[in-house]
């Protein structure tokens, strides 16, 4: 099994509050260095993004897009830590030149519009026990707030 290293922690979340395929466009987007961590019962994976380009991934024994591919299929908790460049490639040397694994080309799909507030409030909301609210539902509370004029037939 390999380890990336890390540095501090950007952000923890679990995949289902979130598409995992998703989050990654988002970090490469925002030319993220460092490592993403996925971690379930059974299985433990990270992907190690460099200036926003993903370079290695690694699933329990699979690596390069392999591992990618099943990673974002998991359900499980994702940890992301920055990662100083120079650690970084250092990394990336151990993992392509010495363990003389493949290189990820896997380019992900951005499927939603969650940013990082997004996520914060969803998680929020889940600790709090309260649910999205359907439209439906919307228009009855604009309805009896006396703002039906919000309304969109």
């Amino acid at each position: 099994m390999m380890n990336f290293p890390v540095g501090e922690k950007k952000e923890s979340f679990n995949s289902r509050d979130f598409d995992i395929e998703t989050y990654i466009y988002f970090l490469i987007e925002d030319k993220f260095t460092g490592v993403v961590r996925i971690e379930t019962d059974e299985k433990r994976g990270e992907i190690l993004i460099i200036d926003g380009n993903l370079f290695c991934a690694f699933l329990d024994e699979k690596v390069g897009n392999g591992a990618i591919e099943e990673i974002i299929k998991i359900r499980g908790d994702i940890d992301v830590y920055f990662l100083e460049k120079e650690r970084a490639e250092h990394a990336f040397h151990w993992y392509r030149d010495v363990r003389e694994n493949p290189l990820v080309s896997w380019k992900p799909t951005r499927k939603g519009n969650l940013r990082k507030e997004e996520l914060e409030g969803i998680k929020i909301m889940n600790s709090l026990g309260i649910k999205k609210p359907s439209k439906i539902e919307i228009k009855k509370i604009l309805e009896n707030e006396g703002m039906e004029f919000l309304v969109k037939n």
